[in-house]
């Protein structure tokens, strides 16, 4: 039989979950469809493809990194660099933490990756304009379905064009149609060590030997 300080233990740790679910839950009703799509994207290292297809909500994205233990009441601070990186710092709050804590403690505690995350910035700076005109000049190597410039580039990285390593693709196609997009590559190759671009030269698919 349990001894009343393990069972009053024991009631601390269910009502600190039970709160942090609640916090879950506030943070869940404030985020909006878009904010689902950009958290499911963020959380591909760490979520099945097909786990997320079945995620509609921000709470059954948070369930399953509460079942990986990559989230948690005691450390929730994945949740809050998600939070953070989509832009939705004001929801901090709700798991004590600030803007300026996050950024301070990024560096060292990042769990998405340099590379996924220059993936979602590039996928946020990318219109719709910009999007067709990359889809035109790789169309024949992509299949002819509608996408958002967040599935363009989970495509490219599935086929293996791009990828931690190889970003030439992504060079070759924001140079010539979003060049202000080069800073971010130029960043993330400084910061992977890889060696920096000059001059892109695209090919289309059907050109490389």
């Amino acid at each position: 039989m349990a001894s009343p300080s393990q069972r009053f233990n024991s009631t601390l740790g269910d009502n600190r979950q039970v709160n942090f679910r609640k916090k879950l839950l506030i943070i869940n009703l404030a985020l909006r469809d878009r904010d689902v799509e950009c958290l499911k994207f963020l959380c591909q290292d760490y979520i099945t493809p097909r786990k997320l297809e079945k995620c509609s909500r921000a709470l059954d994205i948070f369930e399953y990194l509460l079942q990986q233990e990559l989230l948690s009441a005691e450390d929730p601070f994945f949740l809050a660099e998600l939070l953070y990186t989509i832009q939705q710092e004001v929801l901090l709050q709700h798991i004590g933490y600030t803007k300026e804590q996050v950024q301070s403690w990024l560096h060292a505690r990042r769990r998405v990756s340099h590379f996924r995350n220059l993936l979602y910035e590039l996928s946020e700076g990318i219109t719709s304009e910009d999007l067709k005109s990359m889809i035109f000049l790789l169309r024949g190597s992509l299949p002819n379905v509608q996408m958002t410039s967040r599935s363009f580039l989970t495509y490219l990285e599935k086929q293996a064009k791009i990828g931690e390593d190889n970003v030439t693709l992504l060079e070759n196609l924001c140079q010539h149609i979003v060049p202000k997009l080069m800073e971010k590559l130029d960043k993330y190759k400084r910061e992977a060590a890889l060696p920096l671009c000059k001059k892109a030269v695209f090919l289309a698919p059907q050109e490389k030997q």
